[in-house]
Formats: structure tokens, sequence, C-alpha cells
């Protein structure tokens, strides 16, 4: 009696055993963590990103965006995927629930809050974010876009063709109007280092205190003296030729093209030291007084400016025909980009 108990507790444990073997090979377990789902959603986002761009630049009548300049500042986002929580939707299936973070690097976003003023006016930029981001389940916090997504799980043994499959079931509509609004977010960034305003040629700083301030006392680079013309062309980066028939007027008191040596007076070398010592100052004010991200943004920029205005300056120099000549005409180009440049700067503390 005891022996049939025995066997039958045996047999009992085996096919315990047996069948829990079999469940465990027709339950596959399942994940929430899928590569392919991070990169399909970076590749929707992307795309949606530069059709944005380039559609917006193309139907600006004003030119005022570079959509390349989008599309390269969107290559610079920080786009992660929490890890996923696997639970069931209201039907019982199992369905993956995970968290999208979109940021954008500091530099970027202190550039479009900048320059935002130029394509949305005087209107909360950030509200204009928000109120698009309404019925996206989208929250924007500082630089940060997030957003809920839920999507299918992958099995732990399936093929490669299949974990694409279960990665392509997401929402992708939803991550389309996501990638919409980031281009939307971005275009600020593409602004031109150039703009035309009312039939005036104006650089991008002078154009946002425009804006912001009609009443403005700002001259487009088009009305500028030929002097301020080739400083204004130097700070966006663009080298003018020079022409040794075509000079740009620094004053009465140059006589560069005189065949008797040009006299500076002592007074008027003073003056324009002093003139340089000064705009040096204030540049120097304004340097430090800059965000610290901002900063770091224009440094190298900074750098290759001092580098052109040094070369350009001892261009003009190496035309005079005494000491105190160079001296006085360095002076004056020095200055006179210095000042230019104390102006461009100043649109970076626009908020």
């Amino acid at each position: 009696m005891k022996k049939s108990i025995l066997v039958y507790s045996i047999i009992s444990v085996l096919s315990l055993a047996a069948c829990s073997r079999e469940d465990s090979t027709s339950s596959p377990q399942l994940s929430c963590n899928s590569e392919q789902l991070r990169n399909q959603i970076q590749q929707t986002l992307q795309t949606g990103i530069d059709n944005n761009a380039r559609q917006f630049a193309q139907n600006d009548s004003r030119q005022f965006v570079d959509a390349e300049k989008v599309i390269g500042a969107s290559h610079e986002l920080n786009i992660a995927l929490s890890d996923g929580k696997l639970d069931k939707d209201s039907n019982g299936n199992p369905i993956c629930s995970s968290e999208l973070k979109i940021t954008v690097p500091a530099n970027i976003w202190q550039q479009i809050q900048t320059n935002a003023p130029l394509l949305f006016g005087k209107s909360d930029f950030i509200a204009h974010l928000n109120q698009q981001l309404q019925g996206n389940e989208v929250t924007l916090h500082d630089s940060i876009f997030t957003k809920p997504v839920k999507y299918a799980p992958v099995a732990g043994n399936t093929n490669a063709a299949s974990t694409t499959s279960a990665a392509s079931n997401f929402d992708q509509a939803g991550i389309q109007t996501l990638g919409t609004v980031l281009g939307n977010a971005l275009l600020p960034y593409g602004i031109k280092d150039t703009v035309v305003i009312a039939g005036h040629t104006y650089n991008r700083a002078d154009a946002i205190t425009l804006i912001t301030n009609p009443n403005a006392k700002v001259s487009p680079i088009d009305q500028l003296s030929p002097t301020a013309q080739m400083a204004s062309a130097i700070l966006n980066g663009h080298i003018p030729a020079m022409d040794s028939n075509n000079q740009a007027d620094s004053g009465n008191h140059t006589g560069e093209n005189s065949s008797k040596p040009t006299e500076i007076t002592a007074n008027q070398l003073q003056l324009a030291r002093d003139n340089n010592r000064n705009a040096n100052s204030v540049i120097n004010t304004h340097w430090r007084n800059l965000d610290d991200t901002v900063r770091k943004t224009l440094q190298q920029e900074e750098q290759k400016w001092i580098a052109r205005k040094n070369s350009q300056c001892q261009e003009k120099a190496a035309k005079a025909d005494t000491p105190a000549h160079a001296e006085f005409l360095r002076l004056e180009c020095d200055t006179q980009m210095t000042n230019e440049r104390i102006k461009y700067l100043s649109g970076y503390a626009l908020h």
C-alpha cells in the first residue's frame, strides 16, 4: 500500500515538472527593450524635422531661415527612451510603456530663444510651443520635450524580422506630430546672419533689436559707410576683397591717395588711442556679462573674429606712409570693427 502511494507521488511530481517545461516552452518571455524601436522613433522624428524645415524655407517669402542649419541642429538633439514596463491593455493583451525624452542642447536652446522674435514677433515663444503640443501628450520643461510611448513587446526568442515588425507597432502619428513641433521649435536657430526687412539688409542682432523695439536706432548694412559694411561682412564670416582703388572710407585724415606723406597730429593720434581703448573696454564688459552658455557657444566665433580684425587692420596700416599714419589707420579700423562687434554681441543679451 505504501509502495503504491510512493509511486503515485513520484508520477505526480514528474507530471508537474513536465507541465512546467511545456508552459515555459509555449510562453516565451516578452521584452520591452528594443534598440530597433529607438532607431525607428529617431528616424521618424528626423524625417519630420527635415521636411518641416525645408517646407518652411521654401514657402517663407522673407527667406529668413536656412533649412540646412536647422537640420544640422536637429542632429545635436539628445533622444532617450526609458526602459519599458510590461503591462496589459484594456483587452488583456501585453503592452509596453516607456517615456521618450528629447533634450535640446543648452547653446542651441539659448540661440533659439534669442532669435525667436524674428519669426514670432513679441509673442511668448514658449507659450507658442506649448500651444502646438496640446493634445499630443507632450510636455515641455526648460529645453526637454517628454512624451509617453506605448508599443508591442518583443518575444525573447523571435527572429530579426519579427523584432522589426513588433518595433514598428508604436504611435507613429504621434511621433510624426512631435517631429513637426520640434522642427518648428528649431526654426529660429536657422535664422541667417543677415536678413532683409522693408527692403533693407540688417545683420541678425540689429534685426532682432528692430523687431523688439521699432523705435530703436539701427542702421541697415546697405546704408553703412564702406568701412562699416566691411566690418559687418567680416562679423558674418565674409572677408571682402581688398581693392587698392576702392578703399574703405576712413575719414578726412588719411589721405591714402595723396602724393605727399599724410600728417597725423599728436592730438589726432591720442584721440584715436582713447577711442580704441574705450571701445575695447566696452566690448570686454559685454563679453563678461554674457550668459556662460552663450559665451561658450560664441568662443570659437569670437576667436575667428579677433584674427580677422587683426589681419584686416594690419592691411589698412600697411598702406600708410608714416609710422604715425600707420598707427592711426590701425586704431581707427580696430575701433570701427569693435563698435560693430559690440552691437552684434548686444543681440545675445535679449531674451
